[in-house]
This record gives structure tokens, sequence and C-alpha cells, in this order.
């Protein structure tokens, strides 16, 4: 009998229950009436009691029937969270374990509409083999990888009041994106490589110029983007730029742009932004690092050093009797000037505040100085033949020009001699304001002060040669008087005092024999080497003449004659 009461209970109970399960599907489908709404959750509330089984069936059903939700519009995370918020709202009023309830279906959603999307946006196979693809394909799989990551995770962070399990963010990455990620650093160095060569090379073919380099950065048939990252990272501090061949006609100040410098941080900045979002923290340091080593190979050997390194296989040489056009060299100077505070600005804002790992951050400092002190010693290496050039055109004026009496003569010409109107010329035309343009600030005080203090040493050198009458000697004071006001547009105090002083060293070619012991210590001959104003009182005409010799000071005479 008992047997027989519990048959027909269970059999009650599965009708009842199938009843059950039947209404609460029926009303599901009419949800949006309150009255079908109460209905589930009377359903529900029944059907979760000891007796019945089919609840989980309910609540998978439930699942199911929102998972099948269309999803209108072009973002389909927007269209995700609206789905969530409504379906939390529903579970809310239909089920009593809502907490348990919402996870569940979040991550159903994510799997089978976010995995999806991601899955036909992306193709595996850019990722897995990077190298066989072009820079516009890998450009456009990283930037549609960093979108969806980005909205993916933005949008557990907003559904994590439905789930306060820490791991769930985590889980989401692994099970969507591992695939991914696993390649993400590879694949974006390999576009960078290629992204860099090809704005390189459209610029180079812009001004139709064929670029002969040997330069293992630039070799395109490397097998994978690891064994061309360990290529660069071998490479640095080598030859980058060795010319090889003929190369081709093309003035070198047009060979450094400030629009591909634009074009290179542009793309490494997105990669950096990029490498933030996709890098985990332990990788992120590493990744930085070989984004700086990027930028700084192919826009500093591959681009700037080029440059540097093509001018000086054209420039004129030091015996070139021509006068020296040092402008294309200072154009490449004034650019790559521009260039260097974006490069550094980029450096000190954007790539170390986001290398958190000090050892990497190090590494980084030493190769961006190693890299950037080659160019300046290349940059010095170039201004000092450019100064060398200069003087040695300067040399070639005074030796050319200067005529044999100009300081000899009976009668003193109403302007300066050629050879000094030639000299002041070429300097205030062709060189102080050449040089003021493309260098500034302490680079240029230095350099005006090399200029000046050797345009001295070879003017006096050059003085040193003549025998001075009276005549002459007023006629060397005409000269001197251009010479300064050319040398004060150098703004350099010092170069004034070298010049002042050859001014009075004039003196010593004019006054009266007598009245050379009167002068020999006074203002700033008394700071000249002795020796050197016996030198320069044996420039007189008159000196043997009129036994100068005796009239000078005692302490002087044993100065060989």
């Amino acid at each position: 009998k008992q047997w027989y009461q519990r048959r027909v209970r269970d059999r009650i109970t599965d009708e009842i229950e199938k009843k059950l399960v039947q209404d609460f599907k029926m009303s599901l489908h009419h949800y949006i009436e309150d009255e079908h709404l109460e209905n589930m959750k009377k359903c529900a509330a029944t059907l979760n009691q000891p007796c019945f089984q089919a609840y989980k069936e309910v609540v998978e059903y439930f699942i199911e029937a929102r998972l099948k939700t269309p999803f209108y519009g072009e973002n389909i995370f927007s269209a995700i969270k609206t789905c969530i918020d409504e379906t939390s709202e529903i579970v809310s009023r239909v089920f009593s374990d809502h907490d348990s309830i919402m996870p569940k279906f979040i991550k159903r959603i994510f799997k089978d509409k976010i995995w999806k999307k991601v899955r036909l946006t992306l193709k595996l196979d850019v990722f897995d083999s990077p190298e066989k693809h072009s820079s516009h394909d890998l450009e456009q799989s990283l930037d549609s990888l960093a979108e969806l990551y980005s909205q993916t995770m933005q949008l557990s962070a907003d559904l994590s009041k439905y789930d306060n399990d820490i791991s769930f963010a985590n889980d989401i990455k692994k099970s969507i994106f591992c695939s991914y990620l696993n390649k993400y650093s590879e694949t974006e160095l390999e576009y960078l490589l290629k992204a860099s060569e090809e704005i390189l090379n459209q610029f180079y073919n812009s001004i139709k110029h064929e670029k002969n380099l040997n330069s293992d950065a630039l070799q395109i048939h490397l097998k994978n983007a690891k064994t061309r990252l360990n290529q660069l990272r071998d490479n640095i501090g080598s030859s980058h730029n060795i010319l090889h061949n003929e190369p081709s006609e093309m003035p070198s100040d047009q060979l450094l742009s400030v629009n591909v410098t634009t074009s290179l941080l542009k793309i490494h900045q997105r990669a950096v932004e990029r490498c933030l979002l996709l890098s985990d923290q332990t990788a992120c340091s590493d990744v930085l690092k070989d984004i700086a080593i990027s930028l700084l190979t192919h826009f500093v050997a591959n681009h700037l050093e080029y440059a540097i390194d093509y001018y000086t296989s054209n420039r004129p040489s030091l015996d070139s009797r021509n006068e020296p056009v040092i402008s294309p060299f200072l154009t490449i100077v004034g650019n790559s000037n521009i260039t260097y505070h974006s490069l550094d600005k980029f450096f000190n804002d954007i790539i170390l505040p986001n290398i958190h790992n000090p050892e990497v951050q190090t590494e980084v400092r030493k190769f961006r100085q190693r890299e950037m002190k080659r160019i300046e010693e290349k940059v010095s290496i170039e201004i000092n033949h450019s100064i060398n050039m200069i003087i040695n055109y300067i040399k070639l004026i005074l030796k050319s020009k200067q005529e044999k009496d100009d300081f000899n003569s009976s009668c003193v010409e109403q302007s300066s001699t050629r050879a000094c109107n030639e000299v002041c010329s070429f300097l205030n035309h062709s060189v102080i304001d050449t040089l003021k343009g493309p260098i500034d600030g302490d680079n240029l005080q230095h350099v005006m002060m090399e200029l000046g203090v050797r345009f001295h040493g070879a003017l006096l050198d050059h003085l040193m040669q003549y025998q001075y009458s009276i005549v002459g000697a007023l006629q060397l004071i005409q000269d001197l008087h251009q010479y300064k006001q050319t040398v004060q547009n150098f703004k350099e105090p010092f170069v004034n005092q070298l010049f002042e002083g050859l001014s009075k060293l004039t003196q010593l070619l004019i006054v009266e024999p007598h009245k050379l012991r009167d002068i020999w210590n006074e203002g700033s001959l008394a700071k000249i080497e002795h020796g050197f104003l016996v030198q320069f009182v044996k420039l007189r005409a008159d000196f043997r003449k009129n036994n100068v010799q005796s009239e000078l000071p005692r302490y002087s005479a044993h100065v060989r004659q």
C-alpha cells in the first residue's frame, strides 16, 4: 500500500512538474506583460522546492532563450550590455537566486557572442605567421584586437556588479583572447619593422633617391619577427650606414624629413598604446623596450645617420678651391634638432614613464644615449670639417687676393684691401647667417667661438708674413676695423677681445721706435708673451734701418733676430 501510494504521489508530482515547466516556458515568451512574469516567478518558486527536479531545467531554458535575443545596431558590446541589464531585471523578478544565475548567463553570452565576434574579426594566421602578411593587414589586425579587447574588458568591468569573482576578467581574457595575446608582441614588432621600412622607402621613392645601405636592420627576408628583433638587438652599435656602390645624385639636405619622423613617431606611439593595453605587467616593460629599439633603429640609424653619412661621402674635400657650400649639412643639422626634440619628448613622456622595471628602463636610457651620442659625434666631426673648409677658403682668399705691396706702400687706400673685403663678404653673406639658422643655443655659441678663434689664428698667421711701412700699418688698421665689424656678428665677446688685441698690436708698427718702451707694458699688450711682441715688431719695414732692436726692453734682447 505504501509503495502504491508513493507511485501515485510520484506520478502526480511528475505531472505537476511538467505542467509547471510548460507554463514557465509559455510565460517566458510573453514576459513583457507583468502577469506572465508573475506566473514565471510562481512556477520557478514552486519548482525550486525539494520535491521537484526541474528547477535547473527552467533556469537553463531561460538562459538559452535569452541568448537567442537578437542584437541590433553596429556595436555588439552595447547590445550585449543592454541584454544583460534587461535579463538581470527579469531574473531579479522571477528567480530567488539572482546572484548565481547572472554569472552563468554572463559567461555564456561572452562565450557565445563575443568569442564568435572575435573569431570572425581576427584571423589567427595573421598572429601565427605575421612575417607572411603586409603591414596593412598587421596594423588592421592589431587595431582590431586592441579595440575588441578594450571593449570586452570594459564590458566585463561594467558587469562586475553581477559577479564579484575577481577571476572573472582573467577567465574571459584567457578563454577568448589567449591565442592572440600570446602572439601579440611578435606581431607588433613585425608590424613596426614593415611599416617603418615602408615609411622610409616611400619617402626615398618620392624624392627619386635610391638608398644604398648595408644595414642588417633593413633586411626583410628573415624567418620571423623574433629573429628580426634579435637581429636589431645584436647589431646595436654596429656600422648601420656604410655606403656602397656609387650614390645617386641627390642634394643631401633633402634626405632628412620631418614628416618621416612624424610618421615613425605616430606608428610607434600607437604601438605603445596597444602594448599598455594588451601586455601583462611582466612583459610590458620588455615590449616597450623593443618598441623603443625599433624607433631608434629606424629613425636614428636608418634615416638621420644615413643623411649624415650621405653628406659625408659627397662633401667637398678640404683641398677644394671653390667657395664651400655648408648649407646642405646645416639643413640636416637644423632638421635633426627639430626631430630630436620630438623624439626626446616621446621617450620622456610616453616610453620611460610606462617602463616600470628599473633594469629595463636603464637599458633603454643607455641605448638611447648610445645612439644619440653616435649621431652627436658625427655631427661634431662634420661641423669641424665645415669650419675647416671655411678657414681654408679664407686662407685661399688671403693668399690669392692680398697684394704684396698692400702693407708696404706709400699711400693709404680709401677702403680696405681687396683680400679683406672678400673675406668679410664671404663671412657675412655665406657663413654667419647660414650657421645661425639651423644651429642655436649653446651649440651655436660653441661653433661661433671655434670659428672666431680659428679665423683669428689664420688671419694672424697671414699678417705675420708681411713687412709694414708706417703707411702700410695704417692700411692694416683699416682692414682690422672691417674685420672687427664682421666678427661682432659672431656675438662672442672673447672673439671680439682677440681682434681688439690684434688692433692693439698694430701700435707696435706705427709708433716711433723710442716710444716702444712706453707702450710695451701698457693695456692688453702687457698680457702678450714678450717673445711674440718682438717677433711682431720685426715686421716693421724700418726694423733694421732704424735699429729698432735697441729700443726694445732689455729682457727681450735675448730673442733671436
